[in-house]
Order: C-alpha cells, then sequence, then structure tokens
C-alpha cells in the first residue's frame, strides 16, 4: 500500500494495520480459512451443494459466482460486474467475509483500480464501520474518479469523522484532476452539519454558487440542512426559499430546524404552505410536527396532524403510531393516547408499548406499572427509554427495586439513561447509597449522569461527597455548564462551605464573564452563606435584572435578618410590574412574621388566593408561622388545613404557635397527628413539644417525649431539650429532681441550664439551692445577667448583707445595657 493519508491521525485509534504491501491479500488472507472458503466457491466450479447454498444469495452475486465459474478456463467477469455484485453485498443481508473474497478476486484479475470496484469496496466497508480498511481500498483505487472520493467523503461522514471527510474534501479540491460533482457537494456539506462546521459550509455553499449555480435539490437541501443543524435558521430559511424546486425532505429539513429550535409555531406554518404547495408528508415530516405540537401543548393542531396521518398510509407506520402517543401523552390528552394505542389492535410492537407505558406513567404510575405488567405477560420487553420514563417518576424504593431487577434481566443497567434515571430514582426515595452505587456502576456516564449525583447529594445536604463528585466529573473531562454549576452552587448553603463557592464563582466568571443566566444561583450562595456584600455586589453589578435575581436578593435579605431591605425590594419590585411568584411571597410573609407586622401579611395572604399560589407549601408554611407568631391560632389552623401535604416545618410551625400561647393540648394533639401521617421529628419540634409540656405542667408527658427521643425517634437530645426538662421540674417545684437531672446529663450545662433552676429557686424561695447555683454561675464566669435574680433571691430570704455584696460585684464589672423590641 502506499504511505497512509496525513489526515490519518483524525481518525479513532486505528485497527492493526494491514501488511503495507497487498491490501487485498491481506483481506483474502484473513477470510480465508477453510472454513470461510468452504462457503465462497470463487475459485472453480461449484461443488456438489453449492447449488443450494447460491440459492439464498441475490440473484447479482448468484450470477457472478456462476460467471466466474464458468470463465475459470479464460474469460471472468468484467468490471461492472464486479462493482456491482461488491454494491449487492453491501444492500444485501451477504456476509461482510463473502464482500472481502469478492475484492479479492478483482484484485487478482487487475480490477482493484477501477472505479466501479474501489468505490463499491469503499461503500461496503464504511457501512460495516471498518473505515481504515475502506480508506486502504480507497488508496489502492482511482484517485482521479470523482466516484472514489465520493465514496470515500461519505464514508468518513458516516463513521463520525466529520473532520477528516472535510479534509479529504479540500485535498479533492486542491490535488485532485478531478472536480467535485452534486454527490460531493452532498457528502461534505453532511460532515459539516453533523459537525457543526459553520464556516466550512459557508465556503462550500460558496464554491456551489460559483461552479454550479444551477445545483439540483439534493445539493439544496444539504445547504439547508447544514445551516440549520448550524442553529443558523436565518440562513437556511433563505436558501430554502430561493431553491426553485422543494421536495418532501426538503420542507421536512426546515420544518424540523425550527423544531430543533424550538420555535413550533414557525414549523406549524411552514407546514401549511407545505400542504398548500401540494407536497405530502412523509414519516419524518409527521414525527417532527408532532414534537413541534407537543412543545406548545397544540392539542388542536395535534389532531389537525392527526387526521392528516389518517388520510395516508403512514397510519399503518409504528414510528408513527409511537410519536401520536408520545405527543397525546406530553399534551395530557391521555384519552387521545389511549385510543390511538387501541386502534394498533394486537400490539406487538414494544416501541409502541413502551411509548404507551412512558406517556401514562406521568400521569399514573399505578395504571403505568399494570399496563407494564400487561406487556411482560405477552412476551415483550421494554425499552430504555420507557424504564427512565418509570423511574422519573417512582418515589418507592420497594417499586423502584422491583423495577431494576427487571432493567438488570432485560441488560438495560449499563444504558446511560436507564442508569441515571435509575440513581437519579433512588436518591428522591433518599437511598442515597444505592444512588451511588448505581452510578458507580454505570461503564459510561454522560453529564446528566454527573449533575444527577451532584444535584442528589446537595439537595440531602451531603456538601462534601457533592464537591467530591463534581471534582471528578471535571477529571472525568466534562466542562460544567450552566444545569451541571446549578446543584454546586446550592452546595454551598453554609458559612463554612464560602471559600468552595468562591472557587465556583472564579470559575464561572473565567468561562462566562461577569453576567450569566446563574447570577442569581450566586447570589443565593453567598446570601445562604452569610456573605451579603458579595451578593448585593453581584446583584447591582447586573444590568438586567429578571424575576429570578429579584427574588433570590429579596430572599438573600429575608434569611439574613435584612427586613427593612427585603420589604423596600419588594416594594420596588411590585410597582415595576414584575409577577410575584411563590418564593417571593413566601419571603415576604416570612419577613412580616419576624416583625410583628401581621396586617401586611393577611394582604399577601389575600394576593396569594388571587394569583393561585396559596396552595404552595412554601407559602402555606409562611402564612402558618405568621398567623402562630401573632396569636391568631384560628387562621393559622385554617391555612394549616388547606396544605394537602404539610412538611416537617409546617408542623413545627403550628405546634410551637399552639404551645407559646397556652394551647398545650392541642400541641400535643398535633404532635401526635404529625407522627401518625408519618413524619419524622427533629430538634426543632421537640423543643416545642417539651415546651408545650413545661407550660402545662405535664412531667409525666415530658419525660415520655424527652425518653422517646432516643430510642423512638433517633434524635440525640442537646442542651436546649435538657433546659426544658430542668424547667419543666422548676416549675413543678421539684428543685431536687432538678438539680440531679442536671448532674446526670451526658453534656456540660451552660449558663442557659443554670438560669432556668436559678429562676426556679427564686420562684420557690429556695435559698440554699440558690447560693449552689450562685457558686456554680462565679465559677464558670458568666455574664451580669443572672445577678438580679440572685440579689432577688437574697433579698426574700431576708439576707441583705447577700444582696449588698452581689450588687457590690455587678457594680465593680462590667454591666451589659439592657434592650426592647420597642
Amino acid at each position: 500500500l502506499p504511505a497512509p493519508l496525513p489526515h490519518r491521525n483524525a481518525m479513532p485509534p486505528p485497527r492493526p494495520r494491514l501488511p503495507a504491501s497487498a491490501p487485498a491479500r491481506a483481506i483474502y488472507a484473513s477470510s480465508a480459512s477453510p472454513a470461510a472458503r468452504a462457503h465462497h466457491p470463487l475459485d472453480g466450479m461449484p461443488r456438489r451443494g453449492a447449488a443450494d447454498r447460491l440459492s439464498h444469495l441475490p440473484a447479482a452475486l448468484a450470477d457472478f459466482i456462476r460467471t466466474r465459474a464458468a470463465g475459470a478456463g479464460g474469460r471472468g467477469p468484467c468490471r461492472y460486474s464486479y462493482g456491482s455484485s461488491i454494491a449487492a453485498c453491501a444492500t444485501s443481508a451477504a456476509p461482510l467475509a463473502f464482500a472481502e473474497q469478492l475484492y479479492c478476486a478483482a484484485w487478482k484479475d487487475g480490477l482493484s483500480r477501477d472505479a466501479y470496484v474501489c468505490s463499491a469496496a469503499v461503500d461496503l466497508l464504511a457501512k460495516h464501520g471498518r473505515l481504515e480498511d475502506a480508506l486502504r481500498a480507497f488508496e489502492d483505487g482511482d484517485r482521479g474518479s470523482v466516484v472514489c472520493w465520493n465514496a470515500a467523503i461519505s464514508g468518513t461522514a458516516r463513521n463520525g469523522e466529520h473532520a477528516l471527510g472535510i479534509e479529504m474534501f479540500c485535498d479533492m479540491v486542491r490535488g485532485s484532476s478531478c472536480g467535485p460533482n452534486s454527490f460531493t457537494y452532498s457528502g461534505v456539506l453532511s460532515a459539516c452539519a453533523a459537525g457543526a462546521v459553520l464556516g466550512v459550509g459557508r465556503a462550500v455553499h460558496g464554491m456551489v454558487v460559483r461552479c454550479d449555480p444551477g445545483y439540483d435539490v439534493f445539493v439544496g437541501t444539504s445547504i439547508v440542512n447544514m445551516y440549520v443543524k448550524c442553529s443558523e435558521m436565518g440562513a437556511a430559511m433563505n436558501e430554502f426559499w430561493r431553491m426553485p424546486i422543494r421536495n418532501v425532505v426538503s420542507w421536512t429539513t426546515a420544518i424540523a430546524g425550527f423544531v430543533q429550535e424550538e420555535d413550533p409555531t414557525s414549523a406549524m406554518l411552514l407546514l401549511r404552505e407545505m400542504v398548500r404547495s401540494g407536497v405530502a408528508i412523509n414519516k419524518y415530516t409527521a414525527t417532527s410536527i408532532l414534537l413541534a405540537c407537543a412543545q406548545m401543548s397544540m392539542i388542536q393542531e395535534a389532531n389537525q396532524v392527526h387526521g392528516m396521518i389518517m388520510k395516508t398510509e403512514l397510519y399503518l407506520d409504528h414510528v408513527v403510531k409511537e410519536a401520536l402517543i408520545s405527543t397525546y401523552a406530553y399534551v395530557g390528552a391521555i384519552e387521545l393516547c389511549e385510543k390511538v394505542f387501541q386502534e394498533v389492535g394486537t400490539v406487538s410492537n414494544r416501541s409502541i408499548w413502551s411509548a404507551f407505558i412512558s406517556g401514562v406513567s406521568s400521569h399514573s404510575l399505578q395504571r403505568s406499572i399494570l399496563l407494564l405488567r400487561r406487556m411482560l405477560s405477552q412476551g415483550l420487553r421494554p425499552n430504555d427509554k420507557c424504564y427512565a420514563s418509570l423511574f422519573s417518576f417512582v418515589d418507592s424504593t420497594e417499586l423502584g427495586k422491583q423495577l431494576h431487577s427487571l432493567v438488570i434481566k432485560d441488560g438495560f443497567v449499563q444504558a446511560v439513561l436507564v442508569g441515571s434515571a435509575l440513581s437519579t430514582m433512588y436518591s428522591r426515595c433518599n437511598d442515597l447509597k444505592d444512588s451511588y452505587k448505581v452510578f458507580e456502576e454505570m461503564q459510561e456516564r454522560d453529564e446528566v449522569s454527573w449533575t444527577s449525583m451532584v444535584a442528589g447529594f446537595a439537595t440531602h445536604g451531603h456538601s462534601g461527597e457533592a464537591f467530591q463528585v463534581f471534582r471528578d466529573m471535571i477529571v472525568d473531562g466534562f466542562t460544567p455548564d450552566d444545569v451541571s454549576l446549578r446543584p454546586i452552587l446550592s452546595a454551598c448553603n453554609k458559612p463554612e462551605y464560602l471559600l468552595k463557592g468562591k472557587e465556583v464563582h472564579g470559575h464561572v466568571f473565567r468561562v462566562y464573564g461577569g453576567t450569566t443566566s446563574i447570577n442569581h444561583f450566586l447570589v443565593s450562595m453567598y446570601s445562604k452563606c452569610r456573605d451579603l456584600k458579595s451578593a448585593q455586589r453581584i446583584f447591582y453589578a447586573t444590568q438586567c435584572k429578571d424575576q429570578d435575581m429579584l427574588s433570590s436578593m429579596i430572599s438573600g435579605y429575608a434569611t439574613n435578618g435584612y427586613s427593612e431591605e427585603a420589604i423596600s425590594l419588594f416594594q420596588l419590585m411590585f410597582t415595576t410590574g414584575f409577577r410575584i411568584d411563590r418564593f417571593v411571597c413566601s419571603s415576604i410573609i416570612s419577613v412580616c412574621a419576624d416583625m410583628a407586622r401581621p396586617f401586611y401579611g393577611k394582604l399577601l395572604h389575600g394576593y396569594a388566593a388571587k394569583v393561585g399560589i396559596l396552595s404552595d407549601l412554601s407559602v402555606g408554611s409562611s402564612l402558618v408561622k405568621l398567623y402562630s407568631k401573632s396569636g391568631n391560632l384560628d387562621d393559622s389552623r385554617k391555612v394549616f388545613d388547606e396544605i394537602s401535604a404539610p412538611d416537617l416545618v409546617t408542623w413545627t410551625s403550628i405546634i410551637d404557635g399552639y404551645a407559646q400561647h397556652g394551647s398545650s393540648q392541642d400541641a400535643l394533639v398535633m404532635f401526635d397527628l404529625m407522627i401518625r401521617h408519618g413524619v419524622k421529628p427533629d430538634p426543632v419540634v421537640l423543643v416545642s413539644v417539651l415546651s408545650a409540656c413545661v407550660r402545662n405542667g405535664l412531667v409525666e408527658e415530658g419525660f415520655k417525649h424527652f425518653n422517646s427521643m432516643r430510642t423512638v425517634y433517633g434524635v440525640e437530645p442537646v442542651l436546649h431539650h435538657y433546659c426544658c426538662m430542668v424547667d419543666l421540674l422548676g416549675r413543678s417545684g421539684r428543685l431536687a429532681e432538678a438539680k440531679s437531672f442536671i448532674e446526670s446529663m451526658p453534656v456540660k450545662p451552660d449558663f442557659m441550664v443554670w438560669s432556668t433552676l436559678l429562676a426556679a429557686c427564686r420562684v420557690h424561695d429556695d435559698a440554699v439551692l440558690g447560693r449552689f447555683v450562685e457558686n456554680k454561675i462565679r465559677e464558670e464566669n458568666y455574664d451580669s445577667g443572672c445577678f438580679a435574680t440572685l440579689s432577688n433571691i437574697r433579698a426574700n430570704s431576708g439576707d441583705w448583707d447577700g444582696v449588698m455584696e452581689i450588687r457590690k460585684s455587678v457594680k465593680d464589672g462590667k454591666k451589659e445595657p439592657g434592650w426592647s423590641m420597642l
């Protein structure tokens, strides 16, 4: 063989190279084992039983074999016979080894350089993924034939080597004796389209206009397709309307371009023009326009397209039926979706079954599982898209594991689409261990897989693991985009992660510049990390502030205690005409609750009911908190009862409201109701429960809940819980038990615990225990706030010398000034 092509290094890792002296000999040697040669009677008369073997071959191949066998004595097949026979192998089910034998025979007969034989061999090998062998056959062929060049350029594009195809076209134009024709232009334009190489595509377009101004519809369609794939719809439509003749492929290419650009309205308008022009749609047109209907939930237009399909034979095509089912399911027309499915009759096509189950799963998971059982009972297995759709709506680990076993049986466990959906499902069901296990076992991961795993860790509060996966993602060669940066920014939700958040911000600034579509995520990140100055800096540096940016800044002010700034920005947002969404509404209601402004909260309550966001969980929780803090327990309970699925925060608000305003029994009833609803308590709500017991003097009930913290709920008591128990015993007059309880605490009591016991000593005039607590407070050198209580205890017992001693010690020290909310 001649030396390898200079652009060979642009190809993937090469296959083992053939001997450079004779490609055909090497191919012949690789396929000439006894078993292989016994089935290829090319070197002599057919032996006994050969007629049976020939009857299974295409007519062109059988005739070729007979001609070659008959010509063993002198005259054999001509170059046209070799070319048509090799081409017949490419279009039939004949094994590749048979085609290699044909090429070897042509090489023996000295016809390997012939354009017909060479182009057929190049095309055949390229279609079988043997690109390197195809290029060697091209090198051994006629370099002055445009047909050979066309086969080689098309072969590179077919095998994904778009840059190599473009480079070969440039070599052809610069150094070949033949010029490109319409097939050459179509091939190189396809390579430009697949690789999104707009600059070369435009250059080829200019060459076509200059060298062949009367180019045919195929070249014109290729130009349109190139601009469409490069997201240049303006240039694509200019070329489209310039074409004197447009076939169904031209129309479909333009329609698919608008669908790709998520412009379904233009796609529908172009379809109407196509119908007016008298061009009948094909299945590709139908599937593209149905996708456009799904994008805009255009059910009326989908029905019209359905009617067009019914008038043609396209309705018998399974791909079109699958597109119809998917479209109706996407727009929520499940009845129409089921009607199309039933019209198929006895469904034996797995794609249609899978599309129907996928569509139903988004509306009723239970029914989709029943359909899956029916499908399996008929001996059909779902495809990977069906499994991915089911996993997207599974909310039970038990059901997810059953489907997981089916995935393993059907061999989809290593599919990227299914693996990503499976890992996300486990994460959504709070099973991060199995989620990460599935992720680790995936042999191939795409950007969606990495992003889902980062989001899973970030959502469940495992920020450290989220950062590690994010680093592994970058090491694996993926460049984070807007979508993958959002979950890692949400993981930076505490002050200790501020440095990590700044590192991510630096990456965003280097890659995207100062203004990006995720600036509001940066504002939220800095706000959660208590760096409000940086959040304000990004906010004011963003020139075009949208809804998300304003919402993030208001939420940042609210969570950091800047209530006046939050309300001021809210008023500006409202007066400038921005829509008040659920996030802004819940943030401002929480601010009103903290600032004791129930009037403004009621106004927002009415606004939320008017715009239809009252059913949102965050808005409802904020309203419960507002009314509970203001003592309006009736309205608080009314809002709570309207929430369909209260979360732990909502339960805590209503329980704490009852506890703080003297309705301790109602607080305990609500806590029992929360447990029956399957909501697991946390330390905060348990503080509210113990406070309810303290205010009502329920000592036994309080100890029952306190002892259940570890054994039943798995919550480790902290100082707030111990302080509540000391207060409960102290208010009940059981001061000795309170002292013993403090001494038995596994953690060191702080000032709050001792001051609680000291207050109980004053109420019950226990001067002895009061002095003991006084000594403890002096040992720990606590602040001067508790000395007023000590002084009052001494005064009640008549120990005025002790009172003067305490007052003198306070006077000598530094006394902290008091403060008031008024």
